[in-house]
């Protein structure tokens, strides 16, 4: 790994990354910036903004109730005038995020017997100050910056702590590498071990302002990483299976089938070596990697693996059950889908779809009850990658 911020940049980042604002929450800092909303296809081509003249806490009070949240911890964290006039990188999350964590960690003080009723009030200020400080680098952090293979550690604004930064392409319209840049966000947990570490990535990158620099972190970015619970809730040390991104995935609609649920080896899911081989999104050791199609997929399965899913079923009925998989060599394999301990599949097979990356969609009719259910994904055979589910109502 490289030492902190390294060369300047070699040319400017709308030349080497193209559209860096081309996601939902990008799209908007350009209207807000120009002229106002409008079809979000008639800016495909628009130039994107790089640069305004207000500092960041500002920047983000002007977006249109996009980061109250966010700014309401800033102020409790007494971090307000950092981010108005101290020179630094600033990777926001999202209130989706925050309201995400807040979630997480109520959920978790109703597994342990505790009111599940915290507020963002509720929470000790040191711990929201010692949390956002991880998003904060008294530098100049920019996509060209983090160019590097292993990436930069990064030291974060007081206490020392370190975090990685490290530039990834992100895939387009089947093609692989073939979209935008995006930064990944570790936080290293005090290990050089990358199986460790905790990592998300942005949605928009290198934005300029008057002070320093800001990148947007994705919606499904859970703010702390892995920290907040431990820290606001210390009886939280033994691991409890709770929904990934902190609410049940809804039915009828699309899971990826990288968004397991947490909770760890035996209790959300089943490996069957312990290292993550494709390398990328989640630290636990489920073997994720770029998708063909957008996103992550999971490949390297073997027979006895699962994983499992906390979700919703909004309307009691039958489903059309698709799942999207691959397979590059004959025979392929198979698997099933449990609801709360139920096969409601029975054995279905993926065939040699011509590669890896070469999906296909498997169906099956399913009945399912309204209301909460864990579902099991069961690989009964491995041969094959899996990259979501499809549930949609008949």
């Amino acid at each position: 790994m490289k030492p902190n911020i390294p060369s300047p940049n070699k040319r400017p980042a709308w030349q080497r990354h193209g559209q860096l604002w081309r996601s939902t929450t990008g799209l908007c800092l350009i209207l807000l910036l120009t002229a106002g909303c409008k079809k979000y296809n008639e800016f495909r081509n628009a130039k994107p903004t790089s640069e305004v003249s207000v500092n960041t806490y500002d920047f983000l009070k002007s977006q249109q109730g996009l980061y109250d949240t966010l700014l309401h911890l800033i102020d409790i964290a007494g971090l307000a005038d950092t981010l108005k006039t101290a020179n630094v990188t600033f990777f926001a999350p999202q209130d989706y995020s925050i309201r995400t964590g807040l979630y997480n960690l109520n959920y978790t003080r109703g597994k342990y017997g505790f009111a599940g009723n915290w507020t963002l009030d509720s929470i000790p200020p040191a711990v929201w100050d010692t949390l956002l400080r991880r998003y904060m680098i008294p530098a100049k952090v920019t996509s060209d910056s983090l160019d590097y293979a292993d990436g930069v550690n990064l030291t974060t604004l007081s206490y020392g702590y370190l975090m990685n930064g490290k530039t990834a392409p992100t895939n387009a319209s089947g093609i692989i590498a073939g979209g935008p840049t995006i930064i990944q966000l570790s936080d290293m947990n005090r290990s050089r071990f990358v199986r460790d570490w905790s990592t998300s990535i942005t949605q928009s990158i290198d934005l300029k302002t008057a002070n320093g620099w800001l990148h947007v972190l994705e919606s499904k970015h859970v703010f702390g990483f892995i920290s907040l619970v431990p820290l606001a809730f210390p009886y939280s040390l033994n691991p409890i299976q709770a929904p990934y991104l902190g609410l049940p995935s809804p039915i009828p609609g699309t899971i990826e089938v990288e968004d397991f649920d947490d909770g760890g080896e035996g209790l959300s899911y089943h490996d069957t070596d312990n290292n993550n081989n494709g390398g990328q999104y989640r630290t636990e050791r489920v073997d994720i990697e770029n998708c063909g199609e957008g996103g992550f997929n999971i490949g390297w399965t073997s027979g006895s693996e699962w994983l499992e899913y906390t979700v919703e079923v909004t309307v009691s009925g039958d489903y059309d059950l698709g799942v999207r998989a691959a397979a590059n060599d004959e025979p392929g394999g198979d698997f099933h889908v449990e609801f709360d301990g139920v096969n409601i599949t029975g054995t279905m097979h993926c065939p040699r779809t011509g590669g890896w990356q070469s999906y296909i969609t498997l169906s099956k009719t399913v009945t399912l009850t309204a209301g909460k259910h864990v579902m099991r994904f069961v690989l009964d055979t491995g041969g094959y990658n899996i990259n979501k589910f499809i549930f949609t109502k008949l």
